[in-house]
């Protein structure tokens, strides 16, 4: 992986915490990172608005992949697998209590979802120099999931979880739709158990924030963005602005609903509260102001 260090400062102007964007060539000169010439950093294409994501891949297997190998007399150009996922978070944070009360938030979803359901991640604090001001920076190298996004609001058919699986299935030992099918009945189980014993939920709503592998099993791979449930009249938002507890709430309904066959809206507390079509219609709104503000 990435050795860290205080060697190749580079100066710019802006934070790169400010920064929409953020090249592969820009993070190889940041002043914590030593660059060894074993690992390369390519621009993730989730990218989000918390942080700049970067796979982090093998010199020699970019190689590979683009000059291509011969295999069984055949010229193959494999895929450059990441090896880890190189985060750089945009929050700004006044102390290391701030950014050791934001890895809590990590080490909470690890306590109650477990290393199977999550993407787990080594979160360290860098001195970033980049602006020509000492400031503490949070990064983290993150297991990398394969495997193709878990849309809740995308779940059609009568069988969705077969129909995702279906193409390439033959290729799959056993059945990945009913491995799946259990490992999301125990994933939404144990998010409700965070949701009983602490008040939180994490964010369930975001585009690509849950990964189901080519083997059946579902991980959460936003780690970070936990929000705390509130039973009243009031639609919070998130730091970024987003209703993200409303709309965490509704992704949970739909993965039991859609996936599980559960019958629960009326007899379910949280989803009476959260899912009336009055608070449901403002959150849609606020949806729709979050998405035109970026």
């Amino acid at each position: 992986m990435p050795v860290l260090g205080s060697c190749g400062i580079c100066w710019s102007m802006e934070d790169i915490r400010d920064q929409a964007h953020l090249s592969a060539d820009a993070v190889k000169g940041l002043n914590f990172i030593k660059n060894s010439g074993f690992f390369e950093f390519r621009k993730y294409y989730r990218s989000g608005l918390r942080s700049h994501i970067f796979e982090v891949v093998l010199t020699e297997d970019v190689k590979r992949e683009t000059r291509g190998e011969i295999r069984d007399g055949a010229r193959m150009f494999p895929k450059a697998r990441p090896q880890k996922m190189f985060r750089i978070f945009r929050s700004r944070f006044e102390s290391k209590d701030d950014i050791f009360r934001e890895i809590r938030k990590y080490k909470l979803l690890l306590n109650f979802l477990g290393k199977e359901f999550i993407a787990r991640s080594e979160e360290f604090i860098v001195d970033y120099r980049g602006t020509g001001v000492s400031r503490i920076v949070l990064c983290g190298l993150q297991e990398y999931v394969e495997g193709q996004i878990l849309d809740p609001w995308r779940l059609s058919g009568k069988t969705p979880l077969e129909d995702l699986y279906r193409d390439g299935e033959k290729n799959r030992p056993g059945d990945p739709a009913k491995r799946a099918r259990k490992h999301v009945a125990e994933f939404t189980g144990r998010v409700r158990q965070l949701i009983r014993h602490t008040g939180y939920i994490p964010d369930l709503a975001g585009i690509g924030n849950l990964i189901l592998t080519p083997m059946g099993r579902l991980k959460l791979v936003d780690i970070n963005n936990i929000v705390e449930i509130r039973f009243d009249p009031v639609i919070r938002l998130d730091d970024r602005g987003y209703p993200s507890c409303d709309s965490s709430v509704e992704a949970l309904f739909l993965l039991e609903s859609r996936l599980l066959g559960r019958e629960i809206q009326s007899r379910d507390p949280l989803f009476r509260h959260f899912l009336t079509p009055e608070r449901q219609k403002k959150v849609r709104l606020l949806e729709r102001e979050f998405y035109k503000a970026l």
